[in-house]
Parts: C-alpha cells; structure tokens; sequence
C-alpha cells in the first residue's frame, strides 16, 4: 500500500518512463501510471493474460483529494475475462469526516460464456468525532446495477447504511433492489448490533428474517 501510494498519489517530479521485463510479465513505468502486461504466465497454477493499468493523479496541492484507477484490458484468469475499470478517490477535507468513493464500471465473462456486468458508485464516510458515542461510525451510500446475462439487479441505499466499530454487521439503513420491475427492499434496524432485518416484499408484505 505505501509503495503503490508513493508511486501513484504523491509527488511524481523526478520519476522517467522506462520499462522492464520479468519472466512473462512486462512491467512500463510513466509519469502517473503503472502497468502490468500479461502474456500467457502461468502464475501459481493459474494462466494469466492480458493488462492492468494503475493510473493516479497529484490531487489536491494540501493533498486532501486524490484519486487512483484500476483498469483491465482483456484481463484473463484461468479463462475468466474481464474488462473494465475501479476508481478510487478520497478527500480528507474534513479530519473529523473522511470520504471514500468507489466507481465500478466492468464486465466479466466465466469460461462457460455467462457475462455478468457491474456498474455503480459507493461513498463511505467516517465520523471520527463520534466514535464510541451514539450513531454510526461509517456510513455507506450509493446505488449499483449487476447484470447477468440478460437479468439486471438495481440496488441502491435509500437510507444510509451505518456500521460501528466493534461490529461486524450492518446496524442501520435500507437497501433496495429492484429486478423486472419488482421492488424489494432491507431494512437493517436502528442500530442493534445483530444479523436480523426487516426485509419489504413487492406486494407490501413484511417479514423480520434472520443471517
């Protein structure tokens, strides 16, 4: 992790382009980039082809915001595919209320041909300065579509998601999802650390279950 933000998130001044080569994976430095060329490895076991390309940006000049992303190119494992693109960004603007953002935008195809997509957003903010009191720690927010084949899944949080340190579960918010015009959704409680949800079903009905 501090190699990868040292590379990718600080100050580049001083770092050439250049290009080495190990075995079958050729690794290519720039400015703001690294990327890592698969041809054909066979990397404990698994056959691996295809690239990645980690690519970060200075950020803010007080280095409060930045940004990283993660992006596949006819990435393949063991004759999985996948391609596409993870961003991630903070800002630690607020000390008390660091926010993370992550955007997923990919595709991945199993070796029997099913192709699942994946489009969305999640934002996690933390409240430091209420740690151990009341409320949640961290909170997640956003909304996503998972397709498989030709069946789209919609789930977006309605109410924000909270969890506590010291938990393991989700203990508050709503998430919805939405398939063929149907609407479900689970709502988590009021902040009791369990695994138990009150869960919506299309026709209105209620149900408390259980994980």
């Amino acid at each position: 992790d501090e190699l990868v933000s040292e590379l990718l998130i600080n100050d580049k001044a001083g770092k050439s382009n250049k290009t080495g080569t190990e075995e079958c994976a050729t690794l290519t430095f720039t400015e703001n980039s690294i990327t890592v060329a698969y041809n054909q490895c066979n990397i404990r076991g698994k056959s691996v082809s295809g690239s990645i390309v980690l690519t970060g940006n200075n950020g803010s000049t007080d280095g409060n915001k930045g940004s990283f992303e993660v992006t596949f190119t006819d990435f393949t494992y063991n004759d999985h595919l996948l391609n596409g693109s993870k961003t991630f960004s903070f800002d630690f603007s607020d000390s008390n209320g660091p926010v993370f953002t992550i955007v997923t935008d990919a595709t991945f195809e199993d070796a029997n041909g099913d192709v699942i997509t994946w489009k969305g957003n999640k934002v996690l903010t933390w409240y430091f300065d209420q740690i151990n009191a009341e409320g949640a720690d961290v909170t997640c927010t956003g909304d996503w579509d998972i397709t498989v084949n030709d069946t789209t899944y919609e789930f977006a949080v309605t109410e924000p998601l909270g969890a506590n340190l010291g938990c393991a579960f989700i203990t508050t918010g709503v998430m919805q999802l939405e398939v063929n015009g149907m609407t479900a959704s689970l709502d988590f409680g009021a902040g009791t650390c369990d695994q138990t949800g009150t869960v919506t079903f299309p026709n209105g009905e209620s149900e408390e279950i259980s994980w």
